[in-house]
């Protein structure tokens, strides 16, 4: 880094600093003209911290203050002025194979509607990767009815034993096959991450060799074991945003322990690197929304699962798609044998009014306020993307003529 910016083929901006939502421009070359101001009619010629003849001042730059005082003096910096670009989205999804998917032709409806996802266009370039729940443990399970504890169900794999249903006064073991509890048989994909459309026809292929015989729903397994993966390719693709995909039709059965939903979700959530959890309910499972409020994307996404299922859950998708898209930006790369001064980058908005704004930082994504602009680093000290916070990022998601700059060479303003 030299002099705190890099300079690049792109435009040079004078550097400015926000203040109560208004641009002062900090400028450090004569009165004439720059990309921020047109000096007044007599220009001033001050450099440095020595003010020069006042001129009469225009647009950002105030008229000098009287005798010889130009309006040239005071610390000054100049920004490099980059389009922002998008981070890569790779999605991991952890797809619901229980049994009960088979219920008013949900499987069939829902993965038509995923395979229809895969295939358009507008998905060209987004990784995906697949894994299915529950997975069988490869032990088989005694068929064993009644229990009073886990252990009378058969092996660790089997069971759990379930409180007795209502009115009957026995407990029962809740699981007849083998299905795994252990979050690393789902961290293991079946089809890995990669960019479609190459990866397509192998995830249809995937999912049409798969069908709804699962004889229960180990949810909080299966997202750690999805969250586990998608931990691990993000630490290896740190210029990418990963997330999972939860997609169930069902609450969770079949497994004890501490693993549950929305444990796993808040705390991938608010690791390093950030995870988030998007789900979809095939049904009316409402209490999905505390498994996708954790996971840090507001409430789940509910499809109907008797009717209009399958453009429900397209229609989901793409919404996480571009919920997921819309967030994060990729810091500027400076050219060779320079540093990066990751206090001197500054993110500009401009929205389709067309007047331009400087969005200030926080710390992380605990800091972000409830409304207004605001971004954080994915990884403070080390970062690889500038993330908008979920207020900032729903209102530039609605903005379609956004146009979002990384401005980097001047101090970083923050909140």
């Amino acid at each position: 880094m030299r002099n705190g910016f890099f300079s690049s083929g792109v435009s040079r901006v004078v550097c400015a600093a926000a203040l109560s939502g208004a641009w002062i421009a900090a400028c450090s070359a004569t009165g004439n003209d720059t990309e921020f101001a047109n000096s007044g009619s007599d220009n001033g010629s001050g450099a440095g911290n020595v003010g020069g003849q006042g001129g009469d001042g225009g647009g950002f730059i105030p008229a000098g203050a009287g005798g010889n005082t130009g309006s040239g003096g005071g610390d000054s910096c100049a920004a490099t002025k980059n389009q922002a670009q998008q981070v890569p989205l790779d999605m991991y999804i952890m797809f619901d194979q229980s049994s009960s998917m088979k219920d008013n032709s949900k499987w069939s409806s829902t993965t038509a509607a995923l395979k229809a996802f895969l295939e358009q266009p507008a998905a060209a370039g987004i990784g995906v990767g697949i894994q299915y729940f529950p997975q069988s443990s490869g032990v088989v399970c005694p068929v064993i009815p009644f229990c009073n504890v886990d252990a009378d169900c058969g092996p660790a794999a089997c069971g759990p034993c379930a409180p007795p249903a209502p009115g009957f006064p026995i407990k029962t073991c809740s699981t007849a096959g083998g299905d795994s509890c252990k979050p690393s048989d789902y961290a293991v994909p079946d089809v890995p991450i990669a960019p479609l459309p190459a990866v397509g026809t192998t995830i249809i292929n995937s999912i049409n060799a798969h069908s709804p015989s699962g004889s229960s729903t180990p949810t909080g397994p299966a997202l750690q074991g999805a969250i586990d993966y998608a931990k691990q390719w993000a630490t290896l693709n740190p210029t990418h945003t990963t997330v999972v995909v939860l997609a169930s039709d069902g609450e969770p059965t079949g497994c004890s322990g501490a693993i549950t939903s929305v444990n796993a979700a808040a705390a991938a959530y608010n690791g390093v690197p950030s995870i988030k959890t998007f789900v979809i309910g095939v049904g009316n499972i409402t209490s999905l929304n505390s498994v996708a409020a954790a996971g840090g994307t507001g409430s789940a996404f509910i499809v109907d699962g008797s009717q209009n299922a399958t453009e429900e859950f397209l229609k989901a998708m793409n919404e996480i798609r571009g919920a997921a898209l819309s967030c994060s930006y990729l810091i500027p790369q400076p050219p060779p044998g320079d540093d990066i001064d990751y206090n001197a980058i500054n993110v500009e908005y401009t929205p389709e009014s067309g007047i331009s704004v400087v969005i200030p930082q926080v710390k992380s994504a605990a800091d972000c306020p409830a409304a207004g602009l605001a971004w954080y680093y994915d990884v403070p000290g080390a970062p690889k993307q500038i993330v908008f916070c979920d207020a900032t990022c729903s209102q530039v998601a609605k903005d379609t003529k956004a146009e979002i700059d990384v401005l980097v060479g001047c101090a970083t303003i923050v909140k």
